[in-house]
């Protein structure tokens, strides 16, 4: 068995780009939808372009360089094998998205010390996640751990962000809303905090997470904190929620969001998977959102193309600016494809 897995672990070193290759696309297949730019609350006067990167395959020699026949191949073989790594688990691999994949990578980034993550190692099977515990982190998989580095520069941009709005607001009550939440770890990390957590993603997807996390919180029955977990699980399909009524973060309040509370709302690697419109509209809700409570900001490590495809801050200003958004920090990752944003409302 113990060289079988091994086996699809090296087979997914060569996944850890599968957001990269994202940004050749907008949106997954299963969830394109074409759809208008008015939607319930606003209508938007914006001008499309063509989705995905700039023409010439992404941002100046930046972004993923099509797949060759023989990568083709081993994506085939690790679609096939992945499911091993989960041949011990109750009731098998629950989930084949690529975001369960992304939660192997926060493990072995963690095991190297490379990421603060003391939990997600502990959501992955017991009898597998030793391929990437410290041992094997530190030798066997230390030549990939470079390849890595973008998650491991989007997790600390916003743990970065979250901390400070948490000392910002001491222990008062505060939101964090996490959009496309996927296997993310930090409502299970930050569980002692006083902040609320509220997740967004696919429905099927959190019902794993949600799955994994009481296995988790059951298995730290001592922790004061262990009771606790997201307020609100949210499962939408956002290219389709956020284009018809009552939009997300109306249907965030009937499980408990207040507007009346400082808020803080992530963004991270999902709105690849986003239409134009949709995600001009998730946004530009976000924003009015950040703008009804004094302390409220906006945090994304994501890619806004069409609407923002440069490395300059200025132009990423000028998208948030029409919101009511003011810019407070601002990078980038390939050219641009990448935006690393952290706003809030202008009027703060």
């Amino acid at each position: 068995m113990r060289p079988i897995v091994l086996l699809v672990l090296a087979l997914a070193t060569t996944k850890t780009n599968a957001y990269r290759t994202c940004l050749r696309s907008l949106t997954r297949e299963s969830s394109v939808h074409r759809v208008t730019v008015h939607t319930w609350r606003h209508t938007h006067q914006v001008t499309l372009q063509a989705g995905g990167p700039p023409a010439g395959g992404g941002p100046p020699k930046g972004g993923p360089p099509p797949r060759t026949l023989a990568q083709k191949v081993v994506d085939a073989i690790f679609e096939a094998a992945f499911p091993l790594l989960y041949a011990f688990e109750d009731g098998g691999m629950l989930d084949s998205e690529k975001n369960l994949r992304v939660l192997w990578v926060r493990a072995l980034l963690a095991a190297a010390g490379e990421l603060n993550d003391d939990v997600a190692s502990q959501l992955l099977p017991s009898a597998s996640r030793w391929l990437v515990g410290t041992p094997l982190a530190r030798t066997i998989w230390s030549p990939v751990l470079p390849k890595l580095e973008w998650i491991k520069q989007r997790t600390e941009f916003i743990d970065n962000a979250l901390d400070a709005f948490l000392a910002s607001h001491g222990e008062g009550a505060v939101q964090v809303v996490l959009i496309g939440s996927g296997y993310d770890t930090r409502a299970l990390r930050y569980r002692a905090s006083a902040a609320t957590f509220f997740e967004v993603d696919l429905p099927n997807v959190l019902d794993v997470k949600e799955a994994m996390a009481k296995r988790y919180l059951a298995s730290k029955a001592g922790d004061p904190a262990s009771a606790s977990f997201a307020k609100g699980m949210l499962g939408v399909d956002l290219n389709r929620a956020t284009m018809a009524p009552p939009g997300v973060f109306a249907q965030l309040e009937g499980l408990g969001l207040s507007r009346d509370e400082p808020t803080l709302i992530v963004s991270e690697a999902v709105l690849f998977y986003l239409s134009p419109p949709a995600k001009q509209a998730l946004l530009t809700d976000a924003a009015a959102f950040v703008g009804a409570v004094d302390g409220s900001q906006l945090v994304l490590t994501d890619n806004l193309a069409p609407f923002v495809r440069s490395p300059k801050k200025d132009d990423a200003a000028a998208f948030l600016t029409p919101m009511g958004l003011s810019l407070q920090e601002h990078d980038t990752l390939w050219g641009g494809a990448i935006q690393f944003i952290k706003a809030e409302s202008d009027a703060s």
